[in-house]
């Protein structure tokens, strides 16, 4: 079952020590259309434009079980101490598409007034349905092999 949180996030330190973070939609449409764009949108709004505390609560403690614990806690401390301030966020909007998404992008990042800094990248392939299922049919033949 889906826990219907953020499609990407990131962490890191910054050169100033403090915790930086991206929260990502990514949208996957034979054609993308406005809607989809919307959607996306609407996702990367929640929360005040920050990570899911779920989405986060789940990368720290990936993090502790790759022994990563001093950026695990930097994430822990701010859900629980510190908090996250909207400038220690960047969002990313990626698409990819069997349409040109620059059109869909420009107008949505243009429209764009909230705090956090966001960014937009789409990525056009012309065959996308094609791509897609060659990508999964090899995905499950190299499982198969393993």
């Amino acid at each position: 079952m889906s826990m219907r949180g953020d499609d990407l996030v990131g962490v890191r330190v910054g050169t100033s020590g403090t915790l930086e973070l991206l929260k990502g939609e990514a949208k996957s449409r034979a054609t993308l259309g406005t809607a989809t764009i919307t959607d996306a949108d609407v996702s990367l709004r929640r929360d005040q434009g920050r990570p899911s505390p779920h989405a986060l609560s789940f990368v720290a403690d990936r993090l502790h079980e790759l022994g990563e614990h001093t950026l695990a806690n930097l994430v822990d401390d701010a859900q629980l101490t510190t908090g996250i301030k909207q400038r220690q966020v960047v969002q990313l909007l990626f698409t990819f598409t069997g349409n040109d998404p620059r059109n869909l992008l420009r107008t949505n990042t243009a429209a764009y007034q909230g705090r956090v800094k966001r960014f937009a990248v789409g990525l056009q392939v012309s065959e996308h349905q094609a791509f897609v299922a060659n990508a999964y049919s090899k995905a499950v033949a190299d499982a198969r092999d393993s």
